[in-house]
């Protein structure tokens, strides 16, 4: 048999388990093709011909302080000097037009781009005899006009009022105007399909309203409203609640963590109960001791407890119970103290006398005590 058919003959499984996923990966692919995301039209983050991700993106390159905005035009930030840019928005409310103009007037500035001025936001528009297609756009800098070329896709144009400022006009009327309002400023214009991926490099479309978007270098922020696209930004379930009460009732829990910690944490020392004491102590080892000694037994004790240290020293180092005491006092000072080593030796030989029969002499409580301790000591290794 070749080496190719003894391969195929020894992976025969591996080989048909493959081909199943390839097979169940590919069918998945062709019944559940997976659609692309369809963002909404004018969407700062989509990358679609008819979203701004390429002018969102230019100013994030020049460092502009940019941010999206996805709650109500009522919430917006209270401080001075930002900008809110808003590109046809999906029909707002009366009230929040009348929330943002507020906002404007205390010191703001608001770039609305929208085909459908006039409803509700202040401004009023006129029908043209316009047809759509490239025409000449009139840009006024101060004293200075330039001509620029430009798509106009919408016959409304803009009706001045008292106190705008025209900025753009072709030769149907105005596009774009300027309205102080208060402390700050709108700037509105009939051409938001400018500001699109597809369109925003044609023409001089983004000469038109690059001015406007970067500013004059002192905003602080430029919000770029998306609440108005459908992307809203959901508050936390502590949001329906007044500020006063999410206040209250977060002090009141950290009060109780406080008087939990208190009640369960022990300040001071730790006292040893007498019950404890009399029950494991000395008080104990006298009473045992004093048996002992009445009994006649104190060579047995003694005994049991050398035999007991014999056996931890086997069980935690390995050292055989016939070791020599010198044997456990060289393993020992490695482990232990140089004292320690030193009694567990004296107490070894102590061990090997009561062998012997000698021993027993002596203050019987001391020595009881000393093979406790070296005992404990051992077991704690």
């Amino acid at each position: 048999m070749s080496p190719i058919k003894q391969l195929l003959h020894r992976n025969k499984h591996v080989i048909g388990l493959a081909v199943c996923v390839m097979l169940f990966v590919g069918l998945g692919l062709i019944v559940v093709r997976p659609q692309p995301e369809r963002l909404a039209p004018y969407v700062s983050f989509s990358a679609d011909v008819d979203g701004t991700k390429g002018v969102i993106e230019l100013l994030k390159e020049k460092q502009a302080p940019i941010k999206t905005w996805k709650r109500s035009w009522s919430e917006l930030p209270a401080s001075t000097g930002q900008t809110l840019l808003i590109v046809e928005p999906a029909a707002p409310l009366d009230g929040e037009w009348a929330k943002l103009f507020e906002w404007v007037e205390r010191g703001n500035e608001l770039l609305l781009f929208s085909r459908n001025l006039g409803a509700g936001d202040g401004f009023r528009t006129e029908r043209s005899d316009a047809l759509s297609g490239t025409v000449t756009v009139m840009r006024q800098e101060g004293e200075a006009v330039f001509e620029r070329m430009a798509e106009v896709a919408i016959k409304q144009r803009i009706t001045l009022e008292d106190g705008d400022i025209e900025l753009l006009r072709d030769p149907s009327g105005v596009i774009g105007v300027k309205r102080p309002h208060g402390e700050g400023t709108i700037v509105a214009a009939v051409a938001p399909e400018w500001l699109t991926n597809e369109n925003v490099l044609k023409h001089d479309h983004f000469e038109l309203v690059w001015p406007w978007l970067v500013g004059d270098g002192n905003r602080t922020v430029l919000w770029v409203d998306e609440y108005h696209h459908g992307y809203e930004e959901t508050p936390g379930f502590l949001a329906v609640y007044p500020a006063w009460l999410v206040s209250v009732c977060a002090g009141l829990a950290v009060s109780l963590l406080l008087w939990l910690w208190q009640r369960g944490k022990r300040f001071g020392p730790a006292y040893t109960p007498r019950a404890w004491t009399v029950r494991r102590g000395d008080e104990t080892l006298r009473a045992v001791a004093a048996w002992y000694e009445r009994r006649r037994f104190k060579s047995e004790a003694l005994a049991h407890q050398a035999r007991a240290l014999r056996r931890l020293l086997l069980a935690r180092w390995g050292l055989p119970l016939e070791a020599a005491p010198e044997e456990a006092e060289r393993l020992a000072k490695d482990r232990l103290s140089e004292a320690q080593a030193v009694k567990l030796e004296r107490l070894l030989r102590h061990a090997q006398a009561l062998e012997r029969g000698a021993g027993a002499d002596g203050d019987f409580v001391e020595r009881t005590r000393e093979y406790g301790e070296m005992i404990a000591l051992l077991e704690k290794e």
